[in-house]
Parts: C-alpha cells; sequence; structure tokens
C-alpha cells in the first residue's frame, strides 16, 4: 500500500491519487488542498502542490525537504515591505531633521552680523607685550617648528613667522572707552591670555557704530558671537639667494663653472637664510 508523500498518509488500492513527474504519489486530500488553476500548470513534483497548499501539512513536508512554503515568502516579502517602510520612513525623518536644522542655521544667520576690521593703534599698546610673554613662557613653537633647513627645503623665498598665537588667545572682549579723548564712542579691543588681560587697541572709527550694535544683541542674549583673529607681522625667517661675488678674471673657466652648476644638486646650497621683522597687526573677523 503507497503513502501520500506529503501527507504521509496511506493510500487505499482503489483510492484515487496523483503521481508527479518525480513519480511521486500525492493523495486526493493533499491535491485539493492546492489551488486548482495553479497546479494545472505546475505539476512537476510534490514540492509544489505541497507549497501551493499553503497549510500547515504542505509546509511541515516542505520544510523536511529544505524549501520555504509559501507562508515562508509572504512572511519574507512581509517583513521585506516592513523594512522598506521603515527606511523610507527614517529617511523622511531624516530629511525632515535636515530641514529643520538647514531653517534653524538659516533663522541664526539672519540675526548674525559678520565684520572684518583691522585693529586700530596696535603699535601704541600691549600687542608686541603679548607675543612676548607667550614667546618667554614657551606658549608656541616658533617658527611652527620649522628649523632653518626646512625654511631651505619647503619654504624658500616665504616669509616665515614666528606666530601667529592661534589657539593660545582664550578670550576677546570690547570695550566701550567713553573716557577717550579724541572719541567718546572709542571701543578697546581687550585679550586674555594664559590669565592675563592685553589691551590690543581700537576698533576702527568707520566701524564702533555697527561694534556697538553687535554688543547690545550680545548682552542681551539675542546672538552669540564667535570672533576669529589672525596675528600678522613679527619676526620672520626666509630663504633667499645667495648674492653673487663676480670675479673678473681673464683666466676665469666659464665652462668649468657652467658644469659646476650643472653638477650641483642640492638647491639649498645656493639658499641663506634672512632674518627680519615687520609690525604687528591684529586682524578679527566676527560671526
Amino acid at each position: 500500500m503507497s503513502k501520500c508523500v506529503i501527507c504521509k498518509n496511506k493510500i487505499g488500492f482503489f483510492a484515487k491519487y496523483f503521481t508527479v513527474d518525480t513519480g511521486e504519489k500525492v493523495c486526493k486530500n493533499c491535491l485539493s488542498s492546492s489551488e486548482p488553476e495553479i497546479l494545472i500548470e505546475n505539476l512537476s513534483s510534490a514540492a509544489d502542490v505541497a507549497f501551493h497548499m499553503d497549510n500547515s501539512v504542505g509546509d511541515a513536508y516542505l520544510s523536511s525537504i529544505g524549501r520555504k512554503s509559501l507562508s515562508d515568502s509572504r512572511r519574507e516579502n512581509e517583513e521585506a515591505n516592513k523594512k522598506r517602510l521603515q527606511q523610507e520612513l527614517d529617511q523622511k525623518r531624516h530629511l525632515e531633521e535636515l530641514a529643520k536644522k538647514r531653517k534653524k542655521a538659516a533663522d541664526k544667520a539672519a540675526r548674525q552680523e559678520i565684520f572684518h576690521f583691522k585693529v586700530r593703534g596696535t603699535t601704541h599698546y600691549d600687542l608686541a607685550k603679548m607675543v612676548s610673554y607667550a614667546r618667554k613662557n614657551d606658549l608656541f613653537d616658533p617658527y611652527d617648528g620649522y628649523t632653518t633647513a626646512d625654511i631651505k627645503e619647503f619654504l624658500p623665498y616665504e616669509e616665515v613667522y614666528e606666530t601667529d598665537l592661534v589657539g593660545l588667545i582664550s578670550a576677546i572682549e570690547f570695550r566701550a572707552d567713553p573716557n577717550n579723548e579724541y572719541d567718546k564712542n572709542a571701543i578697546k579691543v581687550i585679550a586674555t591670555l594664559d590669565d592675563g588681560e592685553y589691551m590690543l587697541g581700537y576698533v576702527p572709527a568707520e566701524s564702533t557704530k555697527d561694534i556697538s550694535k553687535i554688543m547690545t544683541k550680545q548682552n542681551n542674549g539675542s546672538i552669540a558671537l564667535k570672533i576669529n583673529y589672525t596675528l600678522t607681522g613679527g619676526k620672520y625667517k626666509i630663504a633667499e639667494d645667495k648674492e653673487e661675488e663676480f670675479d673678473f678674471d681673464e683666466d676665469w673657466d666659464v665652462e668649468k663653472e657652467m658644469q659646476q652648476e650643472e653638477s650641483e644638486t642640492d638647491l639649498t646650497k645656493n639658499l641663506r637664510i634672512k632674518s627680519g621683522k615687520k609690525e604687528y597687526g591684529f586682524i578679527y573677523s566676527i560671526i
């Protein structure tokens, strides 16, 4: 007596069953549980029948032979769709968050002021003193750590300054100076370095009105200032060509001199280091 390959029930001698292309026998109950219109097109194996049964019996058979059931495929599709919808939702939320950040940044930018100016009167106040203090206390690496050889090799013909004080100034403050004998609207520029205050100079007269407005906005909390600064001038080193001394001796061998120059591969041999100093300046960018 035969058994149905799917449900394992016995098939009576006179019972109706279906033999698929692979020779497997499927009972009437299993066959009737499948979708007839699909079976007409897919009768190659018992697995095809079990797949379209879409019930626990068919699923158990498919599991035993390592095949996915219709419910497995449906569940995977549902999970894939759920994942896709979640990704779309996450993307939508991400775009909404970006839009909020952009709007917030745009609103903030609309409230902010941007000014660039060079501090006036730096030669008369504490700027050089501040640099000197930083130098004496080893607060910066002179010439950005470039040695004389480095300047010759990597920065020839370029003025390399002793320092720009980047990162050393902990605070910058604007203070009104109503007692100023020249301008009652004058505004001092004060820098704090290593807990010491240094009066660097004054806001240019043409900018005091704008800076005064910014100070008011900052004091009432409507804006938060970001101040960048650049120190200009000071001590510098530069690698320049050596001054040639010409000897117009009648026995001077021009060809030999040219051959000597062609054979000289170290270009730095013809450079010398020159030291100099330019007047200090201080430039502010207020955002």
